[in-house]
């Protein structure tokens, strides 16, 4: 089996499944779809999973320090602006420690934040169930993809003999 085709099965079971458990727990659905992606997006794998769980994680604790930072300059109505134009700078300025270097991923958790009403602990939660989710999707794919070819063709997508 070819591995986009693999990894399309696994990922559409578990986000199906995970679209009814986030509708019943009532949480965002998006913000663990924005994680997953990101887990993808870092390279998938154990390197995915570290990259995007530190960097989204980051980029929820900059954006609380931003929406902070705001309110305690209460009437000035530049403090957001300001606020996000220092996180941004920190969010890629971080990125030379090796483990917040998935820049993308910092800017995804803040924004999650933003878009979560600024709930910290739910949006912290959710975004690493989205890794989790990642890792649940990628393994098993991984499996497929083993179990139902021959030989080394499975990375160029070969069709085997």
């Amino acid at each position: 089996m070819r591995p986009l085709i693999a990894t399309g099965i696994t990922v559409g079971c578990l986000a199906g499944l995970w679209a009814w458990t986030s509708d019943q727990l009532g949480v965002p659905t998006w913000v663990a779809v924005v994680s997953w992606a990101a887990f993808f997006a870092a390279g998938g794998k154990a390197t995915g999973l570290v990259k995007t769980v530190a960097s989204t994680l980051s980029g929820v604790a900059w954006g609380w320090l931003a929406v902070l930072a705001a309110g305690l300059a209460t009437g000035w109505s530049g403090a957001l602006p300001v606020a996000v134009a220092v996180i941004a700078f920190a969010m890629c300025a971080q990125a030379s420690w090796s483990l917040l270097s998935f820049i993308p991923g910092a800017f995804l958790g803040a924004a999650a934040l933003f878009g979560n009403a600024v709930d910290v602990p739910v949006t912290a939660a959710v975004l690493v169930v989205g890794v989790l989710l990642g890792i649940a999707s990628d393994w098993p794919a991984d499996l497929l993809v083993h179990s139902t070819t021959r030989g080394s063709d499975t990375e160029s997508g070969a069709v085997p003999a």
